[in-house]
């Protein structure tokens, strides 16, 4: 008998107009992040994957958000943690016809982490986003403390004109792929 799938979800920063509510520009990362979180969950569920988030909305700073969201995390048995965020340092406002992209950051690139990371990247890229690869690092305190494997998607630039614009006109189809990639690795 195959064990049932389960993964965490969260939107990485408080809600908007609360301290430590994440990058903000065209866009807000806060509100979007919580969209895509509910869309996905909704289809993973779908496919019958058990699915905890884990966003936290009353973090008192931004370590405290952290260290909650990796508590909630650490309380389920998972296949995979997945934080939800939305980049920014494009500062491209009026649009230079290219999309800043998507990246996908772990620990380290292998398993389950990389094979997620390499098809979420590869799915947004087939809706218009430029590829920007997954990227490894020891410094990031979510990546660092859950008991899961774990990955931060940087879905797009909040502060770039032409991430902005297809992220409004796919923003369904974004989490459609990011969710189909995550099933696609789990039932691998």
């Amino acid at each position: 008998m195959e064990k049932n799938k389960a993964v965490n979800i969260h939107a990485g920063h408080n809600p908007d107009g609360k301290t430590a509510c994440g990058a903000v520009g065209l866009i807000k990362e806060s509100t979007e992040a919580r969209y895509l979180v509910k869309k996905i969950k909704e289809r993973l569920e779908d496919a019958g994957i058990t699915v905890h988030n884990c966003t936290v909305n009353n973090g008192t700073s931004q370590s405290d958000v952290l260290q909650k969201i990796v508590a909630k995390c650490n309380q389920h048995k998972v296949d995979l943690d997945i934080s939800i965020h939305f980049n920014s340092g494009r500062a491209d406002k009026k649009g230079d016809g290219k999309t800043g992209g998507t990246e996908v950051w772990m620990r380290m690139a292998d398993g389950i982490k990389k094979k997620a990371g390499t098809k979420i990247c590869s799915k947004l890229e087939k809706l218009g986003f430029t590829n920007r690869g997954i990227k490894e690092t020891k410094g990031l305190y979510f990546l660092n403390h859950t008991a899961a494997p774990a990955i931060l998607v940087e879905t797009c630039f909040v502060d770039d004109k032409d991430d902005v614009k297809l992220y409004n006109k796919e923003k369904d189809k974004i989490a459609k792929a990011v969710a189909e990639a995550i099933i696609k690795v789990l039932n691998d």
